[in-house]
């Protein structure tokens, strides 16, 4: 299997983003992505889409991401024409953007690509009428962007992408027909949401309807950690964003990011950080 890079699309590393249109009336070869998530939106027709050894149909509407290590290819093609958008995720989706409190964001474009890369899953959003047609302007209005050197372009080249973010996710939460995808993805939304209280793996365990050890499984192979450590990832995550962003000071920010104790607080931050609280903020 082939791996195919971002740089054979775009020589710009500074902005590791590409978006076009592809119309497919022959088989595409079987390849992976080694360093960029993609994200497809059916704009017409059909295919059969290869993911790994399972095959099934794709058409009108649907709309799936696929991250590095998921060797893909579609087959079959029938009318068919995707809008194919590759990005690096870290580069163009804060980690302070409001966006992770969304269960569909997790579910579309962190739990759906580790799933389709080690189990048998299938691309569950198929957009209604009146959000394919949002997206499809959407899309339009994007690569015509892209196709352009005036000045701001890539600022509004990343705004239409975290609006099409948006979009996408609010309407994978309006539909539940795969719980697997969103319990997991309405747990990690629920940590986003209320980092600053005390969650337990058991209140997680009932937001995703599932057993507490079926639960902890599925969530560590989605994330590559256990909920305790995404957790308190999120709660380090922000108390970096308030020492470099406010002047509260470290037992108001501990009080905030959910650890009652400010002497634990600064124990855990300068064992993740390598730094006191005082001196990441200096240095920042």
């Amino acid at each position: 299997m082939e791996n195919m890079k971002l740089s054979y699309f775009t020589q710009d590393e500074s902005f590791p983003f590409y978006i076009n249109y592809g119309a497919h009336t022959e088989n595409m070869f079987f390849h992976g992505h080694e360093d960029f998530f993609e994200l497809v939106v059916v704009l017409s027709g059909r295919a059969i889409h290869r993911v790994g050894e399972e095959r099934f149909e794709i058409k009108k509407g649907d709309v799936f991401s696929l991250g590095n290590g998921t060797g893909h290819a579609y087959e079959e093609p029938e009318d068919f024409r995707i809008c194919n958008i590759m990005f690096r995720p870290e580069a163009l989706i804060s980690a302070d953007f409001d966006i992770k409190q969304l269960p569909g964001f997790h579910a579309l474009f962190l739990v759906e690509p580790r799933f389709t890369a080690i189990k048998d899953f299938r691309c569950r959003l198929k957009l209604n009428r009146l959000t394919f047609d949002r997206v499809k302007e959407l899309i339009s209005a994007t690569i015509k962007e892209y196709d352009t050197e005036t000045a701001g372009r890539k600022t509004m080249l990343t705004a239409n992408f975290l609006r099409l973010a948006v979009i996408l996710s609010r309407a994978y939460d309006e539909d539940e027909s795969y719980r697997e995808i969103t319990g997991i993805a309405e747990a990690a939304a629920y940590m986003e949401n209320n980092f600053s209280e005390d969650i337990s793996v058991e209140r997680l365990v009932a937001i995703s309807h599932y057993s507490q050890r079926h639960f902890i499984r599925l969530f560590t192979e989605a994330y590559g950690t256990p909920p305790q450590k995404y957790l308190a990832a999120i709660r380090m995550r922000h108390a970096c964003s308030m020492l470099k962003g406010t002047d509260m000071n470290v037992t108001e920010i501990s009080a905030q990011c959910g650890f009652n104790d400010p002497n634990y607080f600064s124990r855990i931050f300068r064992k993740n950080m390598g730094v006191t609280p005082l001196q990441y903020r200096k240095s920042s």
